[in-house]
């Protein structure tokens, strides 16, 4: 007997794209419930539970779009200073796009995945006092990629970056993060020194030597000072910005040299 592949693969297919659509109504609710104002919290962390799910299943059943839509609206919920109405209505927007494709049925070309991609909500297009932010905004689709776990630093330091008006992604681990900068290239990483699979150092030069990666600026967070021995000969695009209260003000330094600000 002859097994069709493809039929199952397909019967596959428009399963996730019936579960999916079904977990967005669900989805709808929970925005509207967070608009307002019930259970916010509790409505938050659902709602991340479905996007999460979506986004491990995307790519897998060949919607990888839809895998980096819900990325980024993961990467856009981190970096928001709070869930106010403005932000709920972008929030809406990326669930709305994914509702979208699926209903089309089709995982869109690469001109017009970029074309989406560019068009998703900013965090700081939401933010209430964007007026009183002090540095000149920089072109609203540099990316930055955080490479480093989920915790209280990466929130402050995607907030603090989000609110000049980057895109920021995150990654939790190096390897991660360099599939993540081969597939979007990202303009700018930021990479703690000390990572379990390797080092800021050995990440950097990996980085630097993979034609599609080798143009990124790399930050390399850390405690250490550059003459420390496994930061004493890194790539001409890395740099080294210490950690603590004047982090921020390091970094923009680096921005400012590189020509994202001003």
């Amino acid at each position: 007997m002859t097994i069709d592949v493809d039929r199952f693969v397909e019967q596959f297919r428009q399963e996730f794209i019936e579960t999916t659509s079904e977990r967005l109504i669900t989805i709808d609710d929970l925005i509207t419930s967070m608009m307002n104002g019930s259970s916010s919290d509790a409505a938050l962390s659902e709602f991340l539970r479905h996007i999460h799910s979506i986004k491990g299943q995307g790519a897998t059943f060949d919607f990888p779009i839809i895998s980096q839509i819900a990325h980024r609206l993961e990467d856009y919920v981190e970096t928001a200073p709070e869930h106010s109405l403005n932000q709920l209505t972008d929030i809406q927007r990326f669930v709305d796009i994914i509702r979208k494709i699926l209903e089309s049925g089709v995982n869109p070309d690469e001109a017009q995945t970029q074309n989406i991609l560019s068009s998703l909500p900013v965090t700081a297009k939401g933010f209430d006092d964007i007026e009183t932010i002090d540095e000149p905004k920089p072109i609203e689709d540099v990316q930055i990629l955080l490479v480093m776990p989920k915790g209280t630093q990466r929130k402050i330091i995607g907030k603090e970056l989000a609110a000049c008006g980057f895109h920021i992604a995150n990654a939790e681990t190096p390897v991660d993060a360099i599939k993540y900068t081969i597939d979007h290239k990202p303009d700018i990483i930021i990479a703690s020194r000390v990572m379990e699979q390797m080092g800021g150092r050995e990440f950097a030069s990996v980085l630097c030597d993979i034609k599609a990666t080798k143009d990124c600026h790399i930050v390399i967070a850390t405690t250490a000072s550059r003459s420390t021995a496994d930061l004493s000969d890194l790539p001409e695009s890395t740099r080294v910005v210490h950690k603590g209260a004047d982090f921020i003000e390091g970094l923009t330094d680096c921005l400012e040299e590189w020509g994202y600000f001003g």
